[in-house]
């Protein structure tokens, strides 16, 4: 009796060890999502690919006239929350930032814009991520 107890306990340990295994081999786009949903902020693995992307990037020198950083943050996240948009104070910002910004990577292939995009809002705004179908179109587009 000894002995089958412990074959049964042995046997145990190595599915417990196999399956674990396999757990830790899966694919981080889950875990992603999970990490955005449950911290609001892109996990380490994303944030390190942003700032490789972003080391990728040339930009101009910053001209005298360019908009500086928002002082009231909470107003700008209350406002996107609202609204769905950046403030417009925030937009201006964004809009100068990419004026004034030179991309390395040319992409050839053109993407059509959403044709709902009302959905699109409200799917990001509800959910605070991209719907599936948005989704899909990041990935081809990231191609």
């Amino acid at each position: 009796m000894k002995s089958f107890v412990r074959s049964i306990m042995f046997t145990g340990v190595l599915a417990m060890a196999a399956s674990s295994m396999a757990v830790a081999q899966t694919s981080g786009n889950s875990f992603e999502q999970w990490y955005r949903a449950k911290y609001g902020r892109p996990s380490p693995t994303q944030e390190a690919r942003v700032a490789a992307n972003e080391a990728k990037t040339a930009y101009r020198a910053e001209t005298p006239g360019q908009v500086g950083e928002p002082t009231n943050t909470w107003f700008e996240g209350w406002y996107r929350a609202k609204f769905g948009r950046p403030f417009p104070t925030e937009e201006a910002r964004i809009q100068t930032e990419r004026s004034n910004t030179t991309y390395l990577k040319v992409t050839s292939v053109q993407v059509a814009a959403p044709v709902n995009t009302w959905y699109e809002g409200w799917y990001r705004a509800k959910f605070g991520r991209p719907s599936p179908s948005e989704e899909m179109r990041l990935k081809d587009q990231n191609r």
